[in-house]
């Protein structure tokens, strides 16, 4: 014997769900006229007995099956489904899942992948061009141009592979270990931007895979003590005030180039002996900008060397900048040919000078905090490990006291098991 079916109507199944919707599905079975218990319907079928066990159990459950119209074929004959329910409320629910079946979820709608060089142009302009300093965009904007731009410009940003990224720093194992950190760092930044757009996942140039293959060594020599003194000596040799006082000034205060175009008169104090560092001066393009200091350590004070005062004579009125009042690139750099040119600086740059005076910082036995709030580096080990150099001397010391180690006299005559 089949399982009973519950006779209703496609429009008495619909009234139901509808008055189940607004009133319960309680109120939506006592007002159905089709209702039939089960239990009432089963009790005038003799054959029950000769029902398979399977139907004996759906019996002994209440399940009720109705076949309902959910359309008709083009020549009028219903298309009908079988629904189920073990109670009227699930019969209901059942109907209307066959009628009003849930529409299927579009999947998400992909945003268009742009190409890293507009991906990256868009971030060195929105996030950059008014939240650095312009020589450190100019710094990002030139390592895209000459690396990155090159290497992945026309890719989108979904391809850009740490596999990608390691072969283009072997590609640029050449340049200083520096440069390629700076290249990893930038695009580092740049797909950061694109995780947090849900372009992609991860940021592959943030892998601990990743490791800089730089046969280069980021050489940053600074000059010995007799150098310095050579230079010193020479000082009056140099033909133009300005001259002397900005090497002098970067022999004896350690400041950055830009700290010392960024100095004022009212700057220096000289009953007191100390010296303001307030702001720098950076180039965009030949055109002067004055701004903040690298760090925030970089404002500070710091004490003046006495042998500095002798070149620090205000002898101009009306001149507000220690160095040159509307000074440009162009002039900076004719400046330190000139001073190339007048005397033996030993091939250094004026960088050189920031290295020298935190070495012989280091060597008179100054403490390293007072060396970082002097030098204004952002962190001491920033300071330790790029800028505190081992010169020639040094070696040459160490070379002396290993001479004396392990001659047997100074060996004990008994060595512990």
């Amino acid at each position: 014997m089949m399982t009973p079916m519950l006779q209703l109507s496609q429009d008495e199944l619909q009234r139901m769900l509808h008055t189940a919707a607004r009133e319960g599905a309680q109120t939506a079975l006592e007002a159905s006229d089709a209702f039939v218990h089960l239990d009432n319907y089963t009790s005038n079928h003799s054959e029950i007995s000769d029902m398979s066990k399977e139907e004996n159990d759906d019996m002994s459950r209440n399940r009720i099956r109705h076949n309902l119209i959910i359309g008709h074929n083009p020549d009028g004959t219903p298309i009908t489904r079988w629904i189920n329910g073990y109670t009227m409320q699930e019969l209901i629910e059942n109907g209307a899942a066959l009628l009003h079946p849930e529409a299927p979820q579009e999947a998400p709608e992909k945003p268009d992948v742009p190409t890293f060089r507009k991906y990256a142009t868009s971030w060195l302009e929105l996030y950059k061009t008014h939240t650095v300093r312009h020589t450190t965009y100019s710094e990002y904007a030139s390592i895209l141009q000459k690396h990155l731009i090159p290497a992945f410009g026309d890719l989108p940003v979904t391809e850009i592979t740490t596999d990608r990224i390691q072969q283009l720093l072997n590609d640029k194992r050449d340049y200083a270990s520096k440069t390629l950190h700076e290249i990893q760092m930038v695009l580092g930044m740049v797909l950061e931007g694109a995780v947090e757009d849900g372009l992609i996942t991860r940021n592959p140039a943030k892998s601990k895979r990743l490791r800089n293959p730089s046969t280069k060594k980021n050489e940053r020599e600074a000059l010995t003590e007799e150098q310095v003194g050579n230079i010193i000596s020479h000082l009056p040799d140099l033909k133009q005030k300005r001259d002397q006082r900005y090497l002098a000034l970067l022999i004896y205060t350690g400041m950055r180039r830009e700290e010392v175009l960024g100095l004022r008169w009212e700057d220096v104090d000289a009953e007191k002996g100390l010296l303001h560092v307030c702001r720098a001066i950076t180039f965009k393009g030949n055109l002067p900008v004055i701004g903040e200091t690298k760090t925030r350590n970089g404002k500070r004070t710091i004490p003046l060397h006495p042998d500095l005062l002798q070149w620090l004579t205000h002898e101009e009125d009306n001149v507000e900048y220690v160095m040159q009042d509307n000074v440009t690139s162009s002039t900076m750099k004719r400046t330190w040919e000139r001073i190339k040119t007048e005397i033996n600086v030993y091939g250094a740059t004026p960088h050189c000078f920031r290295h020298t005076f935190t070495t012989v910082c280091r060597r008179s036995g100054m403490d390293e905090k007072t060396m970082q709030v002097i030098g204004g580096w952002s962190d001491i080990a920033t300071m330790r490990n790029v800028y505190t150099h081992v010169q020639q001397t040094d070696l040459q010391r160490a070379g002396q006291l290993m001479g004396g180690m392990f001659q047997t006299g100074n060996l004990p005559s008994e060595l512990p098991a």
